[in-house]
């Protein structure tokens, strides 16, 4: 995913002039200097995942109203909230603002619909006599990007329970960025698992083609 991608190569140029910047959270690039290159990254990635959701339920790998691509579209619906309200910028307002709450929202429904979708996505094939190897990797990547969130659920639960805010609980930073890189990998096998499907679709229909030829 391309802007995957342009993610990755902002935080990687950002971290080699900053190293402390990785404790941070990767939305905090939305309130910097560098927020075109950030939104860039996000709507290139947003963008992609709908037209992996587009080409699966043209292949018949989904139905239009299943979990799954329901799941897909929440994490695309979220990405955009990502970009469209920016993080709230805590050192000029100290109490959570409506924009900032949506940001929340967007992020946290993101996070959590990628790897519900691609779990979702890929348990129907696993026993598939065309599709099952390519199910079972993407159905294990999308059991550890659910491993990447359990930190943050700690984070919330101790939060709730305990003395520390949550977001104090864990290097939020640290964390978010394992999580988006077990989801980004998850989300790019499914990528590769639709694409597949689009060649093999191709292929059949060369193949119809050049029989039908031979026929006449």
């Amino acid at each position: 995913m391309l802007g995957a991608l342009v993610v990755l190569v902002l935080d990687l140029y950002t971290a080699l002039q900053t190293p402390s910047h990785l404790r941070r959270t990767i939305s905090e690039y939305g309130l910097g200097a560098q927020q075109w290159v950030f939104s860039i990254g996000v709507v290139l990635l947003a963008f992609g995942s709908a037209l992996t959701l587009a080409a699966a339920l043209r292949h018949r790998l989904t139905r239009p109203t299943s979990a799954a691509s329901i799941c897909l579209t929440l994490w695309t619906v979220g990405l955009v909230a990502v970009v469209a309200v920016p993080k709230q910028d805590w050192s000029n307002d100290a109490s959570l603002s409506v924009g900032g709450t949506i940001h929340r929202l967007g992020a946290a429904v993101a996070f959590v619909s990628i790897p519900v979708a691609v779990f979702l996505f890929s348990r129907p094939w696993i026993r598939d006599a065309v599709w099952a190897a390519r199910a079972r990797i993407t159905l294990g990547l999308s059991m550890l990007s659910v491993v990447t969130l359990l930190p943050i659920v700690y984070a919330l639960v101790a939060g709730a329970t305990g003395p520390r805010p949550w977001y104090r609980v864990v290097t939020l930073g640290y964390v978010e960025r394992v999580l988006v890189v077990a989801e980004v990998i998850a989300l790019i096998s499914l990528a590769l698992w639709v694409w597949a499907a689009e060649r093999r679709s191709v292929h059949a229909v060369e193949s119809q083609k050049i029989k039908a030829s031979q026929r006449v």
